[in-house]
């Protein structure tokens, strides 16, 4: 059995709607987000500038939002008040650690995972849906493919995995999962990391034994994380800030 190659896409992903009140002067924001590291929590701002241009520091902090323990953070967010309202010319912004560890910039703790530019001629008080994805970083973004070959007889499965746009000399854990990227599960097979070149290119082929059972028409997918195996979890198997989803297929 085999199967069509699917395409990795960057992840976190979603939309912040923004409003605001001009009573209370505070902005509101209802976020839906899918793709984080499960039970993680992130600060989140509005900036000055765009997202391709991340120079200015936050002008609008939200509280952290926090993810379910399927990688999703569906919740609302208010700020404090804020005089003139949503700005233009501004961008929402989510950093990979919480604000109590965020750091400054250059820093991982401090590094945005999803982001979105607050579209041009956005009215004071809104609402405006915002969405937001994983940015580049320095000016490339991570794809690749995967395919998958089933051997009913051997029951095993090869794998055919791919990545470009990754940090140059860079390691990454990637697993086969159940569930969805939108809705995180356990780990099904483990792969051996993907290891980039010095141009950001991976790639891995590899036969998974011991699979029992063909894979099925959904309910499967790939992860690939920020850092290599050995760096995703901490001593007492909790997930590390390096343990962040960065691309993401469901398997099909």
């Amino acid at each position: 059995m085999s199967g069509a190659p699917v395409t990795l896409a960057t992840t976190p992903t979603g939309s912040v709607v923004l409003s605001w009140n001009p009573g209370t002067k505070v902005v509101t924001a209802a976020v839906d987000l899918s793709g984080l590291t499960p039970g993680s929590s992130h600060a989140m701002h509005i900036h000055p500038g765009n997202c391709a241009d991340q120079s200015q520091p936050p002008s609008i902090p939200f509280p952290d939002i926090t993810a379910d323990a399927t990688g999703v953070a569906k919740q609302t967010v208010t700020s404090q008040p804020v005089p003139a309202g949503i700005p233009n010319g501004a961008y929402v912004n989510v950093h990979l650690a919480p604000m109590a560890t965020l750091g400054n910039p250059g820093q991982l703790t401090f590094t945005p995972i999803a982001c979105g530019d607050i579209p041009a001629g956005t009215s004071a008080s809104g609402p405006v849906t915002v969405p937001v994805s994983a940015p580049p970083v320095k000016g490339t973004t991570p794809s690749g493919t995967m395919a998958m070959t089933y051997n009913a007889a051997q029951h095993s499965l090869h794998v055919d995995l791919t990545a470009a746009g990754l940090p140059p000399n860079s390691a990454h854990a990637a697993h086969i999962h159940k569930g969805s990227c939108t809705a995180q599960g356990d780990v099904l097979y483990p792969l051996p990391d993907l290891k980039a070149d010095a141009s950001g290119k991976a790639s891995l082929s590899t036969t998974v034994n011991n699979v029992q059972t063909a894979p099925p028409a959904s309910g499967w997918y790939v992860n690939v994380h920020m850092g290599p195996m050995d760096k995703i979890l901490d001593s007492s198997n909790n997930p590390t800030l390096l343990f962040a989803p960065i691309l993401c297929a469901n398997l099909k």
